[in-house]
């Protein structure tokens, strides 16, 4: 079977999935200004290049991890759990379970963030890293991909260049932390990826944003198919 068949199928299980299991659990109310961003589900779905872990973004991760039926609806129980922890311990901008892997962003609004032009973790950051440290511990079957994002101000190299350290400060924190470095992928994006346009300092605050992607790890898909026959 060709790569771009498997693709299609990958892509049609995706879209099953997050229709009978896209989840919010926000604790603050959804935004209105409307998305900007070009790379639509499909447009992702198309670009996964499943032989190169280090491309995969969070969307790209979930659909490679898709197991479906009665193991994909365990996986989705753990991560239903791993939510409620994160839910209950941190200020976030938003907590989405999507298929069977869970999205938590932060924005400059919220209480992770990098001080203007920085790339060193403040207080306020490494105390959510710490939740979510203890998190990964206490699902050790479960993987992390890191995203990183600026908004359109300044110079787009330097915005890439800021984006870039700042994800290797964040994943060296983690495995300062004892998080083994296997279930850990990190992606910068700069200014590449905007939510919403860069018009307002309002939707600049949107865009300058930090995303953590839970999926299962092949040992968790495992556990999922040995507990479920």
């Amino acid at each position: 079977m060709s790569k771009s068949i498997l693709i299609c199928i990958s892509f049609c299980v995706f879209l099953f999935a997050c229709g009978n299991s896209k989840k919010a659990v926000e604790k603050k109310p959804a935004r209105t200004s409307e998305y900007i961003n070009p790379k639509s589900d499909m447009a992702i779905a198309g670009s996964v290049n499943f032989d190169n872990n280090e491309s995969l973004t969070i969307y790209s991760a979930i659909i490679k991890n898709i197991t479906g039926d009665k193991p994909g609806a365990y996986i989705g129980n753990e991560m239903d759990k791993l939510a409620e922890q994160l839910q209950n311990k941190l200020d976030y901008s938003e907590l989405l379970r999507v298929g069977e892997g869970l999205i938590l962003e932060f924005n400059s609004k919220s209480n992770f963030y990098f001080n203007t032009g920085k790339t060193n973790l403040n207080s306020e950051s490494r105390q959510n890293l710490d939740v979510i440290v203890s998190t990964l511990k206490q699902y050790p079957k479960v993987n992390l991909i890191i995203e990183t994002h600026t908004d359109a101000s300044g110079d787009e190299d330097v915005n890439m260049k800021l984006s870039q350290e700042r994800v290797l400060s964040i994943k060296n924190y983690l495995l300062e932390k004892g998080i083994d470095s296997s279930r850990i992928k990190t992606k910068a994006f700069g200014e590449n990826q905007p939510k919403v346009n860069n018009e307002t300092l309002e939707n600049r605050q949107l865009n300058r944003r930090v995303d953590f992607g839970f999926y299962a790890s092949d040992a968790l898909k495992e556990e999922a198919i040995n507990k479920t026959q």
